[in-house]
């Protein structure tokens, strides 16, 4: 019997889990509504529609990471090779406790070739990741080649992520975050 009260967050949460699995286009209001228990009907009462979902999905997504991730590298209290740690030790969390890898390199590789909709949301997210990537390696880096290495790092790991989906072996993640953390 489908929940008859859940929180918007759990709605969205759920959300994320079936849309980074099946996709943007697999995916349907009804298995939406379903992963949380609800109706089709009383979801559309939370979301208009799918993409008004998937946008909010991704925005809070972003907000997850920029909260749980991205800030680690501003924290004062910590050694840029501390932070560096703590970052890709929850990166490797949040990859692989679902199945799916990474759900902005996942609707980048499904979405963009037939639409834009969903860029904006995308392009903030790694922009969060270069900034904090970037306030890490200043002091090892010259600002001319910085960007090309934080570039080569999230290009790693988003690389190993999809050697993570075909292989069904996370030491491929985890490699690649050694490598980054190497870079130090």
């Amino acid at each position: 019997m489908p929940l008859q009260k859940t929180t918007r967050e759990e709605i969205i949460k759920s959300s994320v889990r079936v849309l980074r699995r099946k996709g943007y286009y697999r995916t349907t209001m009804n298995d939406l509504a379903k992963e949380v228990g609800l109706t089709k009907g009383v979801f559309y009462h939370h979301f208009s529609n799918k993409e008004d979902v998937m946008r909010v999905s991704l925005q809070a997504t972003t907000n997850w990471f920029e909260k749980h991730v991205f800030s680690i590298a501003f924290l004062d209290n910590l050694s840029n090779r501390e932070k560096l740690v703590k970052m890709a030790d929850v990166i490797f969390a949040a990859f692989t406790d679902h199945a799916g890898g990474c759900f902005f390199t996942n609707t980048i590789l499904e979405t963009t070739h037939v639409e834009d909709t969903f860029l904006k949301e995308i392009i903030l997210f790694f922009t969060l990741w270069e900034k904090a990537l970037t306030n890490v390696f200043k002091e090892k880096h010259s600002a001319a080649e910085i960007g090309d290495v934080v570039q080569k790092i999230i290009a790693d790991i988003e690389g190993s992520l999809i050697l993570v989906q075909l292989h069904k072996d996370t030491s491929y993640l985890r490699k690649a975050l050694q490598r980054s953390i190497k870079e130090l």
